[in-house]
């Protein structure tokens, strides 16, 4: 349902159906509805029809000051991931430093939210300042979604320029050299990576109830569904990933856990799931001599990988976790085969011997 913005007749509700638009009133249990052809006609459809009715405008709630906005939508926010909400509480905390406390949330006008937006641009970065912007744009939303406001001021704030920190990704040279330094173990935790373009979350939480070797299928969640619900996908393995895995469940150390990857490392998360291996990945590559990087560089380099074999966007889409191929495209750039045979494409080791094997029989044509 779409929600309308505020005119004198009070909280206006039209919505889409189908082609048209549904203007909608509700007066002492009895709801009238009329389907215009376009928004600001069903919008002028309820102002009449409560002026008709006489319904009186509903007030602003004028109580409700920004530190309580703020915290009830903190309490909203924590369904979502740590680090979304870490980003929320960030900008609540600015905003208060900014505004204060005490402002009436219904006070804060498009003039103060672009001052406030300019700040950030001019002392942190563009960056910083369209981040900020498109959370405070969901803040206000949420805000009118439950009546509490009846606009949003930073809805026509245009996005701020910016440019975007060059990425490392790792050449295929170096994740070889990264693997030779690694244990088993810690071989079969980069290959759920290497072969499935995963997130670290998506491998911190994967469950042996995701794995069927039967099958040869790996399923992974993320919190990226539509109010941070969790949505899966599941993959073809690798014959490389299938090995990792069936020696990881035959050589488990804590064979009652769900969980395939455990912290066994002495301190409080002691045989429980891994939140997170900050020194794991800077540990490996200084134990390799390269370059240091980290997991997400891995799911670059995954996706490198495809496009350098002319895999389709669309199944790099599909083997990333992403919603859209626009979001797919900032990785990578080419668009043919089916999900067994893409996936068997990431065992790097392969590929890298089947390169040299090229270069080789280059050189001997050469010499010929």
């Amino acid at each position: 349902m779409a929600v309308g913005s505020s005119q004198k007749g009070g909280f206006l509700m039209p919505y889409k159906e189908g082609k048209k638009w549904r203007g909608k009133v509700t007066h002492q249990g009895q709801r009238y509805t009329k389907l215009k052809d376009t928004k600001a006609a069903a919008r002028e459809w309820e102002v009449q029809k409560k002026k008709e009715l006489k319904i009186p405008a509903k007030p602003l709630p004028s109580e409700l000051d920004l530190l309580s906005f703020c915290s009830e939508y903190l309490i909203h926010a924590k369904k979502f991931n740590i680090k979304t909400y870490q980003e929320k509480s960030g900008l609540c905390k600015r905003l208060l430093q900014n505004w204060g406390k005490d402002i009436n949330v219904c006070e804060i006008t498009p003039r103060m939210a672009q001052q406030y937006l300019d700040k950030q641009f001019s002392t942190r970065s563009g960056n910083a300042a369209n981040k900020d912007r498109k959370n405070l744009k969901r803040l206000f939303n949420w805000g009118i979604e439950l009546e509490i406001i009846y606009h949003n001021p930073v809805s026509k704030i245009e996005i701020y320029p910016h440019q975007r920190k060059p990425t490392y990704t790792p050449p295929v040279e170096d994740v070889l050299r990264l693997l030779a330094v690694t244990t088993r173990s810690e071989r079969n935790f980069l290959d759920c990576i290497l072969q499935t373009g995963a997130r670290k979350s998506e491998i911190f939480h994967l469950t042996w109830d995701d794995i069927n070797l039967k099958a040869k299928t790996i399923r992974l969640w993320n919190m990226k569904g539509k109010g941070g619900t969790m949505k899966e996908r599941t993959l073809a393995m690798s014959d490389e990933l299938y090995n990792s895995l069936w020696w990881h469940w035959n050589n488990r150390k804590f064979k009652r856990s769900p969980y395939v990857f455990i912290d066994d490392q002495k301190g409080p998360h002691f045989g429980k799931p891994y939140k997170s291996r900050r020194r794991f990945m800077a540990g490996l590559c200084k134990r390799a001599g390269i370059r240091s990087f980290g997991f997400h560089a891995l799911r670059r380099f995954v996706a490198s990988v495809l496009d350098s074999k002319n895999v389709p966007l669309k199944q790099i889409q599909i083997v990333l976790g992403h919603s859209t191929t626009a979001i797919t495209d900032r990785y990578v750039s080419n668009l043919q085969t089916d999900m067994k045979s893409t996936m068997n494409l990431l065992q790097i080791e392969k590929a890298h011997e089947d390169g040299e094997r090229h270069e080789n029989n280059k050189e001997r044509e050469v010499k010929k």
